[in-house]
């Protein structure tokens, strides 16, 4: 039994993909609390799939970038659920690699995924055509990249940019494949990916240099 978590933007993604090959999904939207009601969902799935949070064997999980308290929520669900499975098998994804999955699967060509990381900064990936990624996720100051510019739904304005959209169903697909094609992680060794400090500790950095 796979679970796949996407926390790391405004609406969160969840989908459990049961051992009989049926499929569950949600999406909670932006206007709901996700510390509150993400685990919550998944344990509504559980009892509609007649299964146990606990029967849960393996878990794709969207690290980051992206919002900082969505990941810590997608993460620290994760670390719950080993704690009562150890031997929990997690797969992490990338926002940006969750970006290029989609957009690759009808276009075959080289691509640097770009994320808003405000204060005119980005975040960036590159990827060949077959999706192999040949740029690790970093945060940049500008774009020059000689290839597509692919950005999420809503998130940015790029002039030639081609945009995608993320939903339960692409999370699924690509979670699936993530489990094919890679070896799983434990739960112990499962970090997000922030790529920037937090306003708290950019303000305590601050504060150290001023005392």
């Amino acid at each position: 039994m796979l679970l796949a978590i996407n926390t790391a933007f405004m609406d969160a993604n969840i989908g459990l993909v049961l051992d009989n090959g049926k499929i569950l999904s949600r999406t909670i939207d932006a206007k709901s609390k996700h510390s509150e009601n993400v685990l919550k969902t998944i344990d509504e799935m559980c009892e509609e799939g007649n299964v146990r949070f606990c029967d849960i064997e393996k878990v794709a999980i969207v690290v980051g970038p992206g919002s900082f308290t969505g990941i810590r929520i997608g993460v620290a669900i994760v670390k719950a659920l080993g704690s009562v499975n150890t031997n929990l098998k997690v797969y992490p994804i990338t926002s940006l690699e969750l970006m290029a999955y989609i957009y690759l699967q009808n276009h075959k060509e080289k691509i640097t995924c770009v994320l808003n990381a405000l204060s005119n900064l980005y975040f960036v990936a590159q990827f060949d055509a077959n999706g192999k990624k040949i740029l690790k996720e970093t945060m940049v100051d500008k774009l020059d990249y000689d290839s597509k510019l692919v950005i999420l739904k809503g998130d940015l304005v790029l002039a030639g940019a081609e945009s995608v959209e993320m939903d339960t169903s692409s999370l699924i697909s690509c979670a699936l494949d993530r489990v094919k094609t890679s070896e799983a992680e434990t739960f112990e060794k499962l970090e997000p990916l922030y790529l920037r400090p937090s306003q708290a500790e950019a303000n305590l950095k601050t504060s150290k240099k001023n005392d």
